[in-house]
């Protein structure tokens, strides 16, 4: 059987997603089609079969945002207690946020969650607080001050350092996972040995300082701390600031 992928509306679905035999056979005659399959999610009415029906039309759309939240919606229905489920709805719904928030060259730069994304799928924020939080920094930024998204959600009172910190360096760690370019100081002093949990306690402290009203630099913090030699940090603005400018050559 010769299966084709029908296009997005489907024109044969249109005239017949009412009725159930007509769909069940477009789809029988090989038709890989979205768009029957969401239309006998809306057919049928047992949990299971919507459910098999939704992930049948997401496997055939894996970039579709919207119906990645709707299977997964519908898995939560089938089961409340699917927490890799949970979980999953919770990045996706932040995604949807956030697409309306980042500029798309950024998306196609690197694969890994943004900050705002992972603190919602760590639990720490919802996804309707990420939206309030990110207008939030663009009112600020609107006004004149340019303001990080983790220092509005800590003035906010919506994350503690602690957590804000965490949240940086699971990006941290995903950005490495994804083999993304180093972009902050951190990833290259990790790249040169620095441990996990040192960075994560620098950040800590960087981001109780900041609050209060005092501006030290990661590289300051850590050679107080004795947890970087000069030349280990020389090396790694080096590096960070060659990088930067090979954007621009």
């Amino acid at each position: 059987m010769n299966e084709m992928l029908c296009p997005r509306p489907c024109p044969a679905v249109a005239a017949i997603r009412r009725d159930f035999n007509e769909v069940r056979d477009h789809l029988a005659a090989g038709h890989r089609c979205v768009d029957a399959w969401l239309a006998l999610a809306e057919l049928v009415s047992v949990p299971a079969h919507q459910l098999d029906c939704l992930a049948r039309a997401s496997a055939l759309a894996p970039d579709d945002l919207e119906l990645e939240i709707a299977y997964l919606e519908q898995r939560l229905i089938v089961d409340p207690g699917d927490t890799e489920a949970s979980g999953a709805l919770r990045a996706a719904r932040a995604r949807r946020v956030l697409m309306g928030h980042k500029p798309r060259i950024f998306r196609q730069m690197d694969a890994s969650l943004t900050l705002g994304a992972i603190l919602v799928q760590m639990g720490a924020i919802t996804a309707q607080e990420l939206e309030w939080l990110l207008e939030e920094q663009a009112a600020v930024r609107r006004r004149g001050d340019q303001v990080m998204f983790g220092d509005v959600a800590v003035v906010r009172g919506k994350v503690t350092p602690e957590t804000l910190a965490r949240a940086l360096i699971v990006q941290t760690q995903q950005r490495i996972s994804n083999e993304a370019a180093p972009r902050a100081l951190g990833e290259y002093l990790i790249a040169g040995g620095l441990p996990l949990e040192r960075l994560e306690q620098a950040l800590t402290e960087q981001i109780y300082l900041r609050r209060v009203g005092r501006y030290e630099t990661l590289g300051e913090i850590l050679l107080r701390r004795r947890w970087v030699t000069r030349d280990q940090l020389e090396h790694a603005l080096a590096q960070q600031r060659q990088d930067v400018l090979s954007l621009f050559r």
